[in-house]
């Protein structure tokens, strides 16, 4: 497939800034190769978006917060699910049922799944990586949602909407935020046949460092499982290999 031809004119203008920490349009153009406008109408794009910043004294640029950010992110995800999969192991076989990890993206407002463990007498849902979940009909949504600043929440369930995906959905706003403030004090999340009919899952959020909410875990089984057993008692597990789990990123 051929590429993109002004994708790659802004990666390489990204990739210049790796040897040298600041430079300018003319010295950017004479090392690429490219019209000094070619440039100058990437950096302005880039600087619109915080992927790069100009020193308006010197008019030089320089890799910008979002760069960064973004940096950090990955870091943070792929060490993040790395030290998961064994909490999720364990997590799934002393619970004989399918463990998940998601992960919060607060700048696109989006929970993804980062990680799964399939329990083959539990295997519920049909999830991909990188699938988005909902914030309002999931444990594992419910249980950032709940421990987030109620700005960022609300700015999410703007986006996002409250569908209905079976009779048991939450589709009242109020009353969802009385959950949410049940699932702050109690520190687990419960779907009930909220997500998907005859199943039930049980959440509870992953701090980092600063204390921020960045992932949530979870364990899903049947319905009739669920309402056969104490809630509490299964939440123990899930809320300990949460701690655990901030603990290592700590």
């Amino acid at each position: 497939m051929k590429p993109a031809t002004t994708i790659t004119k802004v990666c390489r203008v990204l990739s210049e800034f790796r040897e040298r920490p600041g430079m300018g349009v003319s010295e950017l153009a004479r090392r690429l190769d490219l019209l000094p406008s070619d440039v100058h109408r990437i950096l302005q794009s880039l600087a619109a978006h915080g992927f790069v910043e100009q020193n308006e004294r010197t008019k030089m640029y320089r890799l910008g917060v979002s760069v960064v950010r973004l940096g950090l992110n990955a870091l943070q995800r792929n060490e993040l699910r790395d030290a998961a999969r064994p909490l999720l192991l364990r997590l799934s076989e002393q619970m004989d049922a399918s463990s998940h990890m998601v992960v919060f993206d607060s700048r696109e407002l989006e929970i993804f799944l980062a990680e799964q463990i399939d329990h083959p007498a539990e295997q519920l849902f049909k999830s991909r990586y990188g699938g988005l979940t909902n914030g309002h009909s999931s444990a594992l949504g419910k249980a950032i949602l709940a421990n987030i600043d109620p700005a960022l929440t609300e700015r999410f369930l703007a986006r996002t909407g409250l569908p209905v995906l079976t009779p048991h959905t939450i589709r009242d706003g109020a009353a969802l935020r009385g959950e949410f403030a049940l699932v702050a004090r109690q520190g687990y999340a419960v779907d009930r046949e909220e997500s998907a009919g005859g199943a039930c899952c049980i959440g509870a959020p992953v701090r980092d460092r600063t204390g921020s909410v960045v992932a949530a875990v979870s364990v899903s089984m049947a319905a009739s499982r669920f309402y056969r057993a104490e809630e509490s008692e299964l939440a123990l597990p899930v809320k300990a290999a949460a701690e655990a789990l901030s603990a290592l990123t700590r």
